[in-house]
């Protein structure tokens, strides 16, 4: 090592020289005059008995000079003490001159540049304190000559470069501290020769690779931090560290299984091995330690603690969070409960503990005060279940109590815990109401609450500026409970101003509770309903109140303390909705009253008696079959609309129409078992009549030499075919556009990235159902005809599947992806969840380390457990209500205004052969023509025309299967809507006498019982998907129902002969056949054709026959009594051996 030489000042007089040293340092002139007239006499400053100025301690004076290098002229001098001023520059190496010195202390200063190696000549040097400033470089090897060093401090530095392996060479070092640099490398094995070492902090640095194994001969070592580093290794030699008292390890990269070696150290009181990589099970010998502070967490962890139940409770901090740990919790200590008197701080968060919450919190409630000394208990993110137990809200101490993110049900209890600074129940299974304890709490700050199932109102709740301290902050080796700011006159604990500062945000009750700030309160996704409070104490409120609840009373929200952004008129029970759901209402009692008045009941027995020997038979028995259905099925909604309306309701308030329907049910044993009923009553009813439905009507076409088994012609035909039904969903979705946009206006907030504004959505709200019957009455026909003329596709089946889509199914996929308590589409419109929104990081919630929301997470993400909470099942049901029943309403009231008045306006057209064109007439009814606007305009009757006719019927009827077990009153919509339609079926036919068409798409339209039978599957789902996600008593009965009714063997077993007398009895016997036999020219044989004729004759009692061309027929065969027979370009039929 190179011998380091220092140039001597020349010598001046010594009262100059100290006054010089003084004023530099930053003393007052006039004080510095004084001590350097009498040094030895003066406060600060202390001679030996020949007058040779040895210390000088001039800590926390302030002083911002500079460390003068006359300072090395004072040779006698023992102990330089400058600490905790604001001295700047360099350490000058003149100050290697002092060979007499013990102390140097220049720590928390502002000092730079690098650490001289001139020190290394200080040869009495005993503590060299330079932490707490701003020195850089490396750490000077020449250090290691400092042989009577026991301290060296150099912590809080910018310091780099490798920790020397010289400083082994120190034996008589007893603290090494090197924390907080920017230190690299590994640590010295040479470190492991320092016998005498009690301290060894290297916290804070960037070192690398394993602690070394050397360290375990370290036998007086007490402490040991090395936290904050990029270790890896943990080596099991520090087992025999035997006076080893705190162990800090944390927030390293340490890998592998804890040592069992490390329950040898008897002694040790603090084990820290928090934020590694560590993994495996918790040895059971740490069970044997004694220790204070243990401290696992946000490891790999896996297994049980059980064997640690006694070792927690002589702990005061026990914090084992963010692992995968498991089993349950239960605290068997009831001999040693006492002892738990001194655990402060639990946390077990973040784990997959199970069971219930009660077996953990018993011993704490024995305790006296209750509760003992626990502040802080963390149990969020677990498996928890069962209720919180009551003591629980009683403790004495407790500030933070988290339970969030488990399963936990029942109510919530009264809250008697006086110091409760924070409450987080959020993401369980909470019922009941809010406790009125809320508003004794004098220092409740935060409440979550959100995602649970808690109902009733929002009464007054108090909230307090939060005022907690930070229980995991810690500044070096000291917490909230080890600081005081008293301390700023103690050497040995000086805070700089940005460590104050420190102080102030994570132990507030240190300085002083503020005044004025704000509280934190989540309700969102609950149960809550009726008016809001205007405000919440005195106290200024961040909230999220509205998403998912029902609140409101039909009027706007007026509350202050509720955020702009959240008050979007479509997330609560708003004056629009109100208004909207009235006005339904009003139209049902109009049409009450206009039935009483009218008695349609006569006219429509009329209607069918006159009708059912004409060929507008099958268009009159479906409708009345369509009635009868209405009648039978409102019989069982009658009951079911009462169970709905009188039973307990899931929200206290709610919309009118809201409260008719199954979204208004509460899981109750008694309500569920009867609304399960009347679903299986109403199962039965739905699939007999579908099963009793006589065959539609239609057109069999016998071809000769037909393709037989698979071939590439045969699966190029199954593509276009789906291409096509491809390409009409495409069709229909355009034109759904109404239905499509009431969904999404039901859906956007009000300041949206979408384009459309508040004008523009409400505009679509009221418009949407009128315009969705408009294009049904007038659009829907001929679209699908024309698209069954160009693909070949059957024109009823379009019309079905087109007014399928824009009743209801868009809307509801809509509404599932959209709605707040499904999918929660409606944020990708919202600013608040746009990233580049200046709004985006509003709903960032933190208390310190714990995070208590994330906008993106927590608000902007979609719903994962939307489908399995009930939520979503009730929005799709209480959304589409009104709409669906404003469609019904709508079409009752402008079906007949508007064709009335068309057809007043209308003639019959001028048609001289009626048995030509597309419009023949019919046998053995009223002789007329279709109806013309003004005699010469488009035909105004096509709505009575069979292809219309049929699939509005078959819609209706699919409407009241799928939505009446949901919606009781959507019966009486259905049976209103299919009443007015037969009326104006029967004023068309026969006053203004039009005449149906009799083609072959027409004839070939019907009630499809397939279509209907793919409806009654779909609304069984949903009735089952609502049972269980809602937790209905009596959904495993549901299921079971539905598995033997809907299979095809159920048949065997239901009255469908009583059903088909008396729902369809006029469309039996007036059903047809048509068959269609194609040209066959000279060398057609008339025998395959009568084959054709004879396989059908017994399937029907009317038969339509159709020749093309004109050909002699022979009939061979038995025909049943009233077989009837229509004959078209026939020249000759010969009934032979008929009977």
């Amino acid at each position: 090592m190179t011998a380091v030489s220092i140039e001597h000042d020349p010598p001046v007089n010594s009262d100059t020289l100290l006054y010089k040293i003084l004023v530099e340092l930053g003393l007052p002139r006039d004080q510095a005059e004084a001590v350097a007239r009498m040094p030895c006499s003066a406060k600060r400053f202390y001679c030996d008995d020949q007058g040779e100025l040895t210390e000088i301690t001039l800590q926390h004076l302030d002083l911002r000079g500079r460390i003068p290098k006359e300072l090395g002229a004072l040779r006698f001098l023992r102990q330089l003490n400058l600490q905790v001023n604001q001295l700047k520059g360099q350490i000058p190496k003149q100050l290697g001159q002092l060979k007499f010195l013990e102390v140097l202390g220049l720590a928390s200063n502002q000092l730079d540049g690098r650490i001289p190696e001139e020190l290394g000549l200080l040869e009495n040097l005993e503590w060299l304190q330079l932490e707490h400033n701003q020195l850089n470089g490396p750490i000077p090897r020449e250090l290691s000559q400092l042989h009577s060093l026991r301290g060296l401090h150099l912590h809080q530095n910018q310091l780099a470069g490798s920790i020397p392996k010289e400083l082994g060479h120190l034996t008589t070092l007893e603290e090494l501290h090197l924390s907080q640099n920017q230190l690299t490398g590994q640590i010295p094995t040479e470190l492991g020769q320092l016998q005498g070492l009690s301290v060894l902090d290297l916290a804070e640095n960037q070192l690398q690779g394993s602690i070394p194994k050397e360290l375990g001969q370290l036998q007086k070592l007490r402490s040991l931090f090395v936290y904050k580093n990029s270790l890896e290794g943990l080596p099991t030699e520090l087992g025999q560290l035997r006076n080893l008292i705190s162990l800090h390890l944390a927030q390293n990269q340490i890998r592998g299984h804890i040592p069992k070696e490390l329950g040898q150290l008897r002694l040790l009181k603090k084990l820290d091995l928090s934020e590694n990589a560590l993994s495996g099970e918790i040895p059971q010998e740490l069970s044997q330690l004694d220790l204070r502070i243990l401290d696992l967490s946000r490891n790999q962890l896996s297994g049980g603690i059980a064997f640690l139940w006694n070792t927690i409770c002589s702990l005061t901090v026990f914090d084992i969070s963010h692992n995968a740990l498991s089993g349950e919790l239960n605290m068997e200590v009831s001999e040693t409960g006492q002892s738990c008197q001194k655990l402060r701080h639990m946390d077990l968060s973040h784990n997959k503990f199970r069971g219930s919450l009660s077996k953990l919190v018993d011993i704490f409630c024995k305790l006296s005060p209750i509760g003992g000394s626990l502040q802080e208990l963390r149990l969020n993110h677990n498996e928890l279940i069962g209720e919180i137990p009551q003591c629980l809200m009683q403790f004495r101490h407790l500030t933070l109590l988290a339970l969030n993110n488990n399963r936990l049900q029942g109510s919530l209890p009264e809250v008697h815990a006086p110091e409760l600074v924070v409450l987080a129940l959020h993401k369980n299974e909470l019922s009941g109401k809010l406790p009125s304890s809320f508003h004794t709490l004098r220092h409740l700050g935060v409440l979550t609450l959100h995602e649970n199932s808690i109902g009733g109102s929002i009464s007054d709740i108090r909230l307090n500026v939060t005022c907690m301290d930070n229980s995991k902050f810690a500044l070096g080796q000291m917490g909230c409970g080890e600081i005081s700011l008293t301390t700023r006159g103690n050497p040995w604990f000086n805070f700089t101003e940005n460590e104050l500062q420190q102080i102030r945000s994570n132990c507030p009750t240190l300085t002083g509770c503020p005044r004025h700030g704000t509280a934190n309160l989540t309700l969102h996704r609950n149960r809550f309903s009726c008016a809001v409070p205007e405000r919440v104490d005195n106290v200024t409120v961040t909230g999220l109140v509205v998403m998912g609840n029902m609140l409101g009373s039909g009027y706007e929200l007026a509350s202050s303390w509720i955020l702009p952004e959240e008050k979007q008129s479509f997330l609560y029970y708003s004056h629009e909705v109100w208004q909207s759901n009235w006005h339904v209402l009003c139209g049902f009692l109009l049409l009450l009253l206009l039935a009483a008045v009218c008695r349609p009941r006569q006219r429509l027995q009329k209607t069918l008696r006159s009708l059912e020997v004409s060929t507008t038979a099958p268009v009159a028995s479906a409708n009345f079959g369509l009635l009868k259905t209405a009648q039978a099925t409102l019989l069982l909604a009658t009951p079911l609309l009462f169970i709905y309306l009188c039973s307990e309701s899931y929200y206290d308030c709610s919309p009118p129409l809201w409260q008719t329907t199954s979204a208004n049910l509460q899981a109750e044993p008694l309500a569920d078992f009867c609304v399960i009923a009347c679903w299986c009553a109403m199962l039965v009813l739905f699939r007999t009549i579908i099963a009793s439905m006589p065959a539609s009507r239609r057109v069999q076409s016998e071809r000769y030499g037909s393709m037989g088994g698979f071939t590439w012609a045969y699966l190029f035909l199954r593509a276009r075919r789906f291409l096509v039904w491809l390409l009409w969903f495409g069709v229909v979705t355009v034109f759904s556009l109404p239905s499509v946009l009431y969904a999404f206006a039901n859906s956007l907030p009000a300041h949206n990235t979408s384009g459309i504004n508040d004008a523009m959505l409400n505009f679509i709200h009221r418009t949407a159902p009128v315009l969705t019957v408009l294009i049904d009455m007038v659009l829907v026909v001929r679209i699908s005809t024309k698209y069954s003329r160009l693909t070949g596709i059957k024109a009823d089946r379009l019309v079905m599947t087109f007014r399928l889509f824009a009743a209801w199914l868009l809307p509801l996929l809509i509404t599932v992806i959209l709605d707040e308590n499904c999918i929660s589409g409606w944020k990708w419109t919202w600013t608040v969840c746009q990233a580049e929104s200046a709004q985006h990081r509003i709903f960032d919630w933190t208390i310190y380390n714990e995070e208590i929301l994330n906008t993106q997470r927590d608000i902007c993400n979609l719903s994962e457990t939307w489908w399995s909470d009930g939520r979503c099942s009730r929005a799709i049901v209480g959304n589409l209500t009104p709409f669906l029943l404003k469609k019904l309403l709508t079409r009752s009231f402008l079906q007949p205004l508007i064709l009335l008045s068309l057809w007043r306006l209308s003639r019959l057209e001028d048609r001289r052969d009626g048995s030509k064109g597309r419009h023949l007439r019919f046998l053995g009814g009223p002789k007329g023509h279709p109806l013309q606007l003004l005699g010469v305009g488009r035909r105004t009757s096509g709505s009575l025309v069979p292809l219309q006719q049929m699939p509005f019927l078959t819609t209706l009827m699919e409407l009241l299967m799928f939505w009446t077990p949901f919606v009781p009153l959507l019966s009486l919509g259905v049976l209103s809507a299919s009443t007015v339609n037969m009326l104006i079926f029967d004023l068309g036919v026969w006053h203004f006498r039009v005449q149906l068409p009799d083609d072959e798409v027409n004839r070939a339209a019907g009630l499809s019982g397939s279509y209907l039978s793919f409806a009654q599957i779909a609304g069984s789902s949903l009735q089952l998907w609502h049972a269980f996600s809602s937790n209905m008593h009596g959904r495993y009965m549901l299921l079971t129902f539905n598995v033997l009714v809907i299979n095809p063997w159920a048949k065997c077993f239901l009255p469908l002969e009583r059903a088909r007398k008396l729902f369809w009895e006029p469309l039996s016997r007036v059903q047809e056949m048509v068959i269609e036999i194609p040209q066959a020219g000279e060398a057609q044989v008339p025998g395959e054709a009568e084959s054709i004729l004879m396989k059908n004759m017994e399937k029907t009692e009317h038969l339509d026959i159709v020749f093309r061309p004109v050909l002699e027929f022979h009939l061979f065969g038995p025909l049943s009594s009233g077989f009837h027979v229509s004959l078209h370009n026939v020249t000759h039929f010969n009934f032979n051996h008929c009977r």
